[in-house]
């Protein structure tokens, strides 16, 4: 067994992150972030959707859930996994078992012991067919494969838990700092039914914040919890995190006026904060992407999917539209997200495989697609939410369809609805992004296997589906082999078929209080404010 302790595993974390930044600011907010001493409030453009980890699709809502709950893991300013609930574990010579040590002093927030049992109920609540959760494919024992290859668990006694594989996976420690994976007290969600998580006062808590307020729509906020086991580590974090939704010019005014700490820059206003210190930028992992549904007759049509690939000029819309640091998409899987143990970049082994802006083909593959449907021109309704950034890339990309000849019609909602109307197959071409869950291709291969829960354009091909197989299966355990599966399904999913069109991998340039520090942007995973700090 090779033995993985939790004080070696903090010599390999290293000081600072991503997101610091030194210097005094020319504006922005006071220490005290308008909200008291010792507290920090960030700006936000997207609610939360639900504080459920069984059920919680989102990176907002994600965001929210490592603030105030833990994993057996969590992931560190590297996005190395690093011990959190679990002091320690144990890991089988064929990578088949591993064995968890959940701390002894691990506690919920109103007392109660912290036990493997409340990973079980968690994890048997994630796969159970009643929740009818999106990420139940992370570690559904029951199905023929899944994401982790995980065959059982079992709460060996109240410090222990178990988890057997059928095959390797590389990246199952990672994804232990996953919110989907988080534990659940059985007795007190059972106690509060379907009222559990709805609100700040239907939950219990396992990490180092609780949240003491949620306005849904509004506002939420964070408090520290004292019966997180390593409190004493977070005696100089902040006090209190706030979040509120509120975007534009108006987040940016509250910046300036000292009442917030953070907030993202849209495109309109980059340019006029260039080179001020409390300028902060960074990458992220999320694809942005059109999904095309293939049930719309027109886009059934493979002409017409190429028309629209070659239509749109990713790179313009980058530096002219965006302006944040996004960089154009080459394929579904974003750059500086998921390396092998060699340390290369998947982005650079698979290469570019998108078709490319070219107008002229763009028109070509039109005319000819409308001439197999037997129609003078096609009418598209393009779907995207209401945040700025959203609005202003539908806006570029309806233009760019227009000029190759497509008639397009706009249709905005909020976050939620326009999922809704995603999941309910009421879309005919939608503005969408993935975020990584785990430093894998394996996130984003996923999403379009047929049935998959997150396919929603129905996309279906033989192939793609056997080459995903093979590396779940017959390639688990060797990979290099895996990972060239992937970048075959790729090419088929983006290049052959065009069932996607890439767009982007979202940048992020944000206004910063030069005194906090802490906010870790992780290229895959989810990112952490739980390590905010406000220096005097």
């Amino acid at each position: 067994m090779k033995k993985f302790m939790a004080s070696a595993l903090a010599l390999t974390m290293l000081a600072g992150c991503s997101s610091s930044t030194s210097g005094t600011a020319s504006t922005g907010a006071a220490t005290t972030g308008g909200s008291g001493k010792n507290s920090v409030t960030i700006a936000t453009d997207t609610d939360i959707l639900s504080m459920n980890s069984s059920t919680s699709t989102d990176g907002t809502s994600f965001i929210a859930l490592t603030m105030c709950q833990s994993g057996l893991t969590q992931l560190d300013d590297k996005n190395v996994p690093v011990a959190d609930l679990a002091e320690s574990w144990d890991v089988s010579d064929d990578g088949l078992e591993y064995t968890f040590h959940i701390r002894k002093d691990a506690k919920w927030s109103d007392g109660t012991a912290l036990t493997a049992n409340d990973f079980v109920y968690a994890w048997d609540r994630l796969i159970d067919p009643n929740t009818a959760s999106d990420y139940a494919f992370l570690m559904d024992k029951n199905a023929e494969s899944n994401t982790t290859n995980v065959k059982d668990w079992e709460a060996v006694d109240d410090t222990t838990l178990k988890v057997t594989l059928s095959k390797p996976c590389d990246f199952f420690l990672s994804l232990c700092a996953f919110p989907s994976l988080f534990p659940l007290n059985e007795k007190y969600v059972e106690e509060q039914g379907d009222q559990y998580a709805l609100s700040s006062d239907n939950m219990i808590y396992s990490g180092p914040y609780k949240m003491t307020e949620w306005t849904p729509s509004t506002s939420w906020k964070f408090e520290k919890n004292d019966q997180y086991w390593d409190a004493d580590e977070y005696k100089d974090n902040v006090d209190t995190a706030n979040w509120r939704l509120v975007q534009g010019q108006s987040a940016i005014l509250d910046y300036q006026a000292g009442n917030i700490d953070y907030v993202k820059l849209t495109s309109e206003v980059i340019d006029d904060y260039a080179g001020k210190d409390d300028v902060v930028t960074s990458l992220t992992g999320y694809s942005w992407y059109l999904s095309l549904n293939f049930h719309n007759k027109y886009l059934a049509n493979e002409n017409i999917r190429k028309a629209i690939a070659y239509g749109i000029d990713t790179d313009k819309m980058c530096t002219d539209v965006l302006k944040d640091g996004s960089a154009p998409l080459d394929g579904i899987v974003t750059k500086s997200t998921t390396a092998n143990a060699d340390g290369e970049d998947f982005r650079d082994i698979s290469g570019k495989v998108v078709l490319g802006y070219d107008l002229d083909k763009a028109k070509e593959a039109y005319t000819e697609g409308c001439k197999e449907l037997g129609v003078d021109s096609v009418d598209l309704e393009f779907l995207y939410e209401d945040a700025d950034v959203s609005k202003n890339v539908a806006a570029y990309v309806m233009d760019a369809l227009e000029k190759v000849g497509f008639s397009m019609t706009a249709k905005c909602e909020p976050k939620k609805s326009r999922l809704q109307d995603m999941q309910n197959d009421n879309y005919t071409v939608a503005l969408h992004r993935w975020g990584p869950d785990y430093a894998d291709p394996q996130t984003y291969m996923d999403l379009f296997v047929t049935g998959a829960s997150n396919n929603y354009g129905h996309y279906e091909s033989k192939d793609y589906d056997a080459l995903i197989s093979k590396a779940l299966n017959d390639d688990a355990a060797d990979a290099t082999a895996r990972w060239e599966d992937f970048a075959e399904a790729e090419k088929i999913l983006v290049n052959t078929d065009i069932a996607i069109v890439p767009l982007y991998q979202s940048g992020n340039t944000a206004l910063q209080n030069t005194k906090l520090t802490g906010i870790q942007y992780h290229g895959a995973g989810v990112d952490s404010y739980r390590h905010m700090k406000l220096s005097a």
